[in-house]
Protein backbone atom coordinates (compact mmCIF):
# COMPACT_ATOMS: atom_id res chain seq x y z
CA UNK A 1 0.00 0.00 0.00
CA UNK A 2 1.50 3.10 -0.88
CA UNK A 3 -1.01 5.81 0.66
CA UNK A 4 -3.93 5.83 3.12
CA UNK A 5 -6.52 7.80 3.75
CA UNK A 6 -6.36 8.49 7.64
CA UNK A 7 -8.77 11.62 7.53
CA UNK A 8 -12.01 12.51 5.96
CA UNK A 9 -14.15 15.19 5.29
CA UNK A 10 -17.37 13.48 5.50
CA UNK A 11 -21.10 14.10 6.17
CA UNK A 12 -20.54 14.08 9.86
CA UNK A 13 -17.75 16.87 9.61
CA UNK A 14 -13.88 15.86 10.21
CA UNK A 15 -13.52 12.91 11.01
CA UNK A 16 -9.96 10.98 11.60
CA UNK A 17 -8.06 7.82 12.76
CA UNK A 18 -4.71 9.37 13.49
CA UNK A 19 -5.10 7.53 17.15
CA UNK A 20 -5.07 4.00 15.67
CA UNK A 21 -2.01 5.24 13.45
CA UNK A 22 0.22 6.01 15.35
CA UNK A 23 -0.62 3.38 18.49
CA UNK A 24 2.47 2.11 19.39
CA UNK A 25 4.99 3.79 17.21
CA UNK A 26 7.75 6.85 17.96
CA UNK A 27 5.76 9.57 16.76
CA UNK A 28 7.48 13.28 15.86
CA UNK A 29 4.57 15.91 15.82
CA UNK A 30 5.24 18.79 13.86
CA UNK A 31 3.64 22.08 14.88
CA UNK A 32 3.04 24.98 12.88
CA UNK A 33 1.12 27.25 10.52
CA UNK A 34 0.12 26.77 7.30
CA UNK A 35 2.77 26.93 4.75
CA UNK A 36 5.86 26.69 6.84
CA UNK A 37 7.10 22.95 5.07
CA UNK A 38 5.58 20.54 7.26
CA UNK A 39 4.15 18.77 4.38
CA UNK A 40 8.00 18.82 2.70
CA UNK A 41 9.61 17.88 5.77
CA UNK A 42 7.59 14.92 6.14
CA UNK A 43 8.26 13.87 2.22
CA UNK A 44 11.80 14.41 3.27
CA UNK A 45 11.48 12.13 6.54
CA UNK A 46 10.09 9.18 3.79
CA UNK A 47 13.15 9.90 1.80
CA UNK A 48 15.28 9.15 4.74
CA UNK A 49 13.49 6.54 5.45
CA UNK A 50 13.32 4.68 1.56
CA UNK A 51 17.40 5.51 1.32
CA UNK A 52 17.82 3.06 4.25
CA UNK A 53 15.85 0.41 2.84
CA UNK A 54 12.28 0.91 4.62
CA UNK A 55 9.14 0.50 2.97
CA UNK A 56 6.54 3.91 4.22
CA UNK A 57 3.08 4.28 3.64
CA UNK A 58 2.29 8.00 2.90
CA UNK A 59 -0.83 9.64 4.35
CA UNK A 60 -2.29 12.45 1.68
CA UNK A 61 -4.00 15.38 3.50
CA UNK A 62 -7.84 14.92 3.46
CA UNK A 63 -8.17 18.66 2.33
CA UNK A 64 -5.23 18.63 -0.50
CA UNK A 65 -4.21 15.17 -1.91
CA UNK A 66 -1.00 16.35 -2.76
CA UNK A 67 0.29 17.43 0.29
CA UNK A 68 0.97 15.14 3.16
CA UNK A 69 -0.07 14.26 6.70
CA UNK A 70 2.15 11.60 8.03
CA UNK A 71 3.99 9.09 6.67
CA UNK A 72 4.64 5.59 9.02
CA UNK A 73 8.16 3.58 8.41
CA UNK A 74 7.70 -0.04 8.91
CA UNK A 75 9.99 -2.12 10.54
CA UNK A 76 11.10 1.30 12.36
CA UNK A 77 7.30 1.54 13.58
CA UNK A 78 8.52 5.34 12.97
CA UNK A 79 5.72 8.10 12.19
CA UNK A 80 5.80 11.74 11.29
CA UNK A 81 2.58 13.59 11.75
CA UNK A 82 1.18 17.09 11.08
CA UNK A 83 -0.24 17.17 14.91
CA UNK A 84 -1.66 20.68 13.82
CA UNK A 85 -5.55 21.85 13.50
CA UNK A 86 -7.86 19.76 12.82
CA UNK A 87 -5.81 16.98 13.85
CA UNK A 88 -4.32 17.90 17.24
CA UNK A 89 -2.05 15.49 18.77
CA UNK A 90 0.69 15.24 21.37
CA UNK A 91 3.14 12.98 22.79
CA UNK A 92 1.46 10.35 25.20
CA UNK A 93 5.37 10.28 27.13
CA UNK A 94 7.92 13.25 26.01
CA UNK A 95 10.92 11.34 24.92
CA UNK A 96 9.31 8.14 24.93
CA UNK A 97 6.04 7.78 22.42
CA UNK A 98 7.74 10.65 20.96
CA UNK A 99 8.54 14.19 20.31
CA UNK A 100 7.31 17.69 19.25
CA UNK A 101 9.10 19.41 16.20
CA UNK A 102 7.79 22.92 16.43
CA UNK A 103 8.47 24.57 12.75
CA UNK A 104 6.57 27.67 13.95
CA UNK A 105 9.70 29.03 16.24
CA UNK A 106 10.88 29.64 12.86
CA UNK A 107 8.42 32.22 12.02
CA UNK A 108 9.06 36.03 12.82
CA UNK A 109 6.91 37.11 14.60
CA UNK A 110 7.28 40.70 13.61
CA UNK A 111 6.57 40.29 9.97
CA UNK A 112 3.51 38.64 10.96
CA UNK A 113 2.02 40.92 13.34
CA UNK A 114 0.61 43.71 9.99
CA UNK A 115 -0.65 40.25 8.58
CA UNK A 116 -3.26 39.54 11.97
CA UNK A 117 -6.16 41.24 10.21
CA UNK A 118 -6.22 39.38 6.74
CA UNK A 119 -5.25 36.05 8.09
CA UNK A 120 -8.51 36.23 10.72
CA UNK A 121 -10.24 37.30 7.72
CA UNK A 122 -9.06 33.76 5.89
CA UNK A 123 -9.05 31.60 8.43
CA UNK A 124 -13.13 32.45 9.04
CA UNK A 125 -13.04 32.10 5.17
CA UNK A 126 -11.78 28.47 5.43
CA UNK A 127 -13.88 28.10 8.29
CA UNK A 128 -17.62 28.48 6.96
CA UNK A 129 -15.99 26.70 3.35
CA UNK A 130 -15.82 23.95 5.28
CA UNK A 131 -19.29 24.23 7.21
CA UNK A 132 -21.31 24.31 4.52
CA UNK A 133 -19.43 21.35 2.63
CA UNK A 134 -19.89 19.21 5.41
CA UNK A 135 -23.40 20.72 4.90
CA UNK A 136 -23.80 19.46 1.82
CA UNK A 137 -22.19 16.25 2.44
CA UNK A 138 -24.96 15.50 5.27
CA UNK A 139 -27.52 16.47 2.68
CA UNK A 140 -26.10 13.59 0.34
CA UNK A 141 -25.93 11.22 3.94
CA UNK A 142 -29.92 12.20 3.99
CA UNK A 143 -30.89 11.86 0.15
CA UNK A 144 -29.04 8.15 0.97
CA UNK A 145 -30.91 7.48 3.87
CA UNK A 146 -34.20 8.18 2.19
CA UNK A 147 -33.11 6.12 -0.60
CA UNK A 148 -32.59 2.98 1.82
CA UNK A 149 -35.91 3.86 3.47
CA UNK A 150 -38.34 3.18 0.68
CA UNK A 151 -36.10 0.29 -0.09
CA UNK A 152 -36.65 -1.24 2.85
CA UNK A 153 -40.09 -1.10 2.52
CA UNK A 154 -40.24 -4.20 0.64
CA UNK A 155 -37.19 -5.51 2.50
CA UNK A 156 -36.79 -9.51 3.30
CA UNK A 157 -34.26 -10.35 6.61
CA UNK A 158 -34.56 -13.82 5.69
CA UNK A 159 -32.82 -13.63 2.27
CA UNK A 160 -30.58 -11.03 3.98
CA UNK A 161 -29.43 -13.70 6.35
CA UNK A 162 -28.61 -16.20 3.89
CA UNK A 163 -26.77 -14.12 1.76
CA UNK A 164 -24.46 -13.06 4.51
CA UNK A 165 -24.20 -16.91 5.21
CA UNK A 166 -23.39 -17.61 1.49
CA UNK A 167 -20.91 -14.77 1.54
CA UNK A 168 -19.41 -15.36 4.91
CA UNK A 169 -18.45 -19.33 3.38
CA UNK A 170 -16.94 -18.79 0.53
CA UNK A 171 -14.32 -16.22 2.11
CA UNK A 172 -10.43 -16.88 2.78
CA UNK A 173 -10.11 -15.84 6.19
CA UNK A 174 -6.99 -15.49 6.41
CA UNK A 175 -5.67 -12.55 8.85
CA UNK A 176 -4.83 -9.64 7.05
CA UNK A 177 -1.14 -8.46 7.90
CA UNK A 178 -1.86 -5.23 9.73
CA UNK A 179 -4.82 -3.86 11.53
CA UNK A 180 -6.09 -0.86 9.62
CA UNK A 181 -8.42 2.07 9.60
CA UNK A 182 -8.99 4.43 6.85
CA UNK A 183 -11.11 6.07 4.12
CA UNK A 184 -11.56 5.02 0.39
CA UNK A 185 -12.73 8.44 -1.13
CA UNK A 186 -12.53 12.52 -1.06
CA UNK A 187 -14.05 15.44 -1.91
CA UNK A 188 -11.80 17.28 -4.36
CA UNK A 189 -12.77 20.28 -6.41
CA UNK A 190 -12.91 18.12 -9.43
CA UNK A 191 -15.72 16.31 -7.80
CA UNK A 192 -16.23 13.15 -5.57
CA UNK A 193 -13.16 10.18 -5.83
CA UNK A 194 -13.43 6.61 -4.68
CA UNK A 195 -9.86 4.98 -4.57
CA UNK A 196 -11.06 1.57 -2.69
CA UNK A 197 -8.98 -0.46 -5.50
CA UNK A 198 -6.12 1.20 -4.84
CA UNK A 199 -5.90 -0.42 -1.21
CA UNK A 200 -7.01 -3.76 -2.90
CA UNK A 201 -4.04 -4.28 -4.59
CA UNK A 202 -3.38 -7.53 -6.49
CA UNK A 203 -6.11 -9.17 -3.71
CA UNK A 204 -8.69 -10.92 -4.80
CA UNK A 205 -11.53 -8.31 -5.10
CA UNK A 206 -14.67 -9.47 -3.66
CA UNK A 207 -17.84 -7.27 -4.50
CA UNK A 208 -21.11 -7.01 -3.07
CA UNK A 209 -23.37 -4.83 -5.60
CA UNK A 210 -26.75 -3.60 -5.09
CA UNK A 211 -29.13 -0.07 -5.23
CA UNK A 212 -29.67 -0.07 -1.49
CA UNK A 213 -25.90 1.44 0.34
CA UNK A 214 -27.69 0.36 3.69
CA UNK A 215 -27.74 -3.35 3.00
CA UNK A 216 -24.15 -3.66 1.35
CA UNK A 217 -23.17 -1.79 4.46
CA UNK A 218 -25.05 -3.94 6.56
CA UNK A 219 -23.31 -6.57 4.93
CA UNK A 220 -19.67 -5.52 5.50
CA UNK A 221 -21.15 -4.96 9.09
CA UNK A 222 -22.31 -8.69 9.50
CA UNK A 223 -19.21 -10.13 8.02
CA UNK A 224 -17.00 -7.91 10.43
CA UNK A 225 -18.97 -8.92 13.22
CA UNK A 226 -18.42 -12.55 12.44
CA UNK A 227 -14.53 -11.69 12.15
CA UNK A 228 -14.39 -10.50 15.55
CA UNK A 229 -16.15 -13.56 17.32
CA UNK A 230 -13.31 -15.53 15.28
CA UNK A 231 -10.65 -13.15 16.34
CA UNK A 232 -9.08 -12.73 12.41
CA UNK A 233 -7.17 -9.16 12.20
CA UNK A 234 -8.72 -7.40 9.20
CA UNK A 235 -8.64 -3.76 7.89
CA UNK A 236 -11.06 -2.17 8.04
CA UNK A 237 -12.35 0.87 6.05
CA UNK A 238 -15.46 3.84 5.61
CA UNK A 239 -16.72 6.31 3.10
CA UNK A 240 -17.21 9.79 3.84
CA UNK A 241 -20.96 9.28 2.52
CA UNK A 242 -21.90 7.33 5.30
CA UNK A 243 -18.91 7.60 7.51
CA UNK A 244 -20.28 5.14 10.28
CA UNK A 245 -20.50 2.21 8.11
CA UNK A 246 -17.67 0.10 6.47
CA UNK A 247 -17.49 0.37 2.84
CA UNK A 248 -14.69 -2.49 2.64
CA UNK A 249 -12.88 -5.21 4.63
CA UNK A 250 -9.09 -5.97 3.98
CA UNK A 251 -8.14 -9.53 4.45
CA UNK A 252 -4.64 -11.52 3.71
CA UNK A 253 -5.57 -12.52 0.27
CA UNK A 254 -9.26 -11.09 -0.32
CA UNK A 255 -10.82 -7.48 -0.27
CA UNK A 256 -14.62 -7.53 -0.13
CA UNK A 257 -15.88 -3.68 -0.80
CA UNK A 258 -19.29 -2.27 -1.56
CA UNK A 259 -20.08 -1.53 -5.02
CA UNK A 260 -22.57 -0.44 -7.79
CA UNK A 261 -21.45 -2.25 -11.09
CA UNK A 262 -23.63 -5.43 -10.30
CA UNK A 263 -20.91 -7.74 -10.40
CA UNK A 264 -20.65 -10.04 -7.15
CA UNK A 265 -23.18 -10.94 -4.65
CA UNK A 266 -26.11 -8.67 -5.43
CA UNK A 267 -27.95 -7.37 -2.02
CA UNK A 268 -31.22 -6.69 -4.24
CA UNK A 269 -32.13 -10.77 -3.61
CA UNK A 270 -32.73 -9.24 -0.37
CA UNK A 271 -35.80 -7.11 -1.55
CA UNK A 272 -38.98 -7.65 -3.48
CA UNK A 273 -37.74 -5.66 -7.05
CA UNK A 274 -41.46 -6.01 -8.73
CA UNK A 275 -42.88 -3.83 -5.67
CA UNK A 276 -39.95 -1.09 -6.24
CA UNK A 277 -40.30 -0.37 -9.72
CA UNK A 278 -43.43 1.94 -8.78
CA UNK A 279 -40.91 4.01 -6.82
CA UNK A 280 -38.18 4.79 -9.84
CA UNK A 281 -39.14 8.29 -10.24
CA UNK A 282 -38.72 9.25 -6.82
CA UNK A 283 -35.51 7.05 -6.44
CA UNK A 284 -34.35 9.06 -9.61
CA UNK A 285 -34.90 12.01 -7.85
CA UNK A 286 -33.06 11.57 -4.67
CA UNK A 287 -30.24 10.79 -6.84
CA UNK A 288 -30.02 13.73 -8.84
CA UNK A 289 -30.22 15.33 -5.74
CA UNK A 290 -27.13 13.45 -5.09
CA UNK A 291 -25.63 14.33 -7.56
CA UNK A 292 -25.99 18.14 -7.24
CA UNK A 293 -24.66 18.22 -3.38
CA UNK A 294 -21.87 16.33 -4.20
CA UNK A 295 -21.20 19.22 -7.08
CA UNK A 296 -21.80 21.79 -4.50
CA UNK A 297 -19.69 20.16 -1.88
CA UNK A 298 -17.03 20.83 -4.52
CA UNK A 299 -17.08 24.19 -4.97
CA UNK A 300 -16.75 24.66 -1.24
CA UNK A 301 -14.16 22.87 -1.28
CA UNK A 302 -12.37 24.76 -4.05
CA UNK A 303 -13.32 27.78 -1.87
CA UNK A 304 -11.78 26.59 0.98
CA UNK A 305 -8.61 25.78 -0.75
CA UNK A 306 -8.65 29.38 -2.01
CA UNK A 307 -8.40 30.70 1.15
CA UNK A 308 -5.71 28.70 2.60
CA UNK A 309 -3.28 29.31 -0.58
CA UNK A 310 -3.46 33.11 0.55
CA UNK A 311 -2.81 32.41 4.12
CA UNK A 312 0.29 30.39 3.31
CA UNK A 313 1.16 33.25 0.82
CA UNK A 314 0.89 34.96 4.31
CA UNK A 315 3.09 32.96 6.14
CA UNK A 316 6.10 31.89 3.49
CA UNK A 317 7.90 35.41 3.66
CA UNK A 318 7.33 35.46 7.81
CA UNK A 319 9.74 31.82 7.84
CA UNK A 320 13.60 31.55 7.91
CA UNK A 321 14.02 28.72 6.05
CA UNK A 322 17.94 28.40 6.19
CA UNK A 323 17.62 27.89 9.65
CA UNK A 324 14.80 25.80 9.11
CA UNK A 325 16.65 23.35 6.77
CA UNK A 326 19.92 22.89 9.01
CA UNK A 327 17.42 21.94 11.98
CA UNK A 328 16.11 19.26 10.28
CA UNK A 329 18.80 17.69 8.62
CA UNK A 330 20.15 17.94 12.33
CA UNK A 331 17.05 16.00 13.68
CA UNK A 332 16.61 13.43 10.61
CA UNK A 333 20.44 11.96 11.35
CA UNK A 334 19.36 11.86 15.26
CA UNK A 335 16.36 9.95 14.47
CA UNK A 336 17.88 7.45 12.16
CA UNK A 337 21.21 7.43 13.31
CA UNK A 338 21.09 4.21 15.37
CA UNK A 339 19.52 2.35 12.09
Amino acid sequence: MERLLVAGNTANGFVNYFGDFIKGARTTFLKGGSGVGKSTFIREFGAYAEKLGYEIVKVPCSSDMNSLDAIKVYGLNLVMLDATSPHVFEPELYGVSGEIFDIGKFLNPEKLLPKTGILNELLETKKQAYKCLYNELNCVYKQYQNIDNIYYAYFDEDKFNRLVKEIFESLDITCADNKIKGFVDYIAGDGYHNIAAEYAGERQIVNISGRCNLTKYDVLENIASRLDKKKVRYESYYTALYPNKLFAIGLKNIFIMCSDNGEGFDTDVCFNMNRIQGDISLLLEHRHCINYNLKRAGDYYLRSRVAHTEIEKTYLPAMDFVALEMEKQKFLDNLFGKY
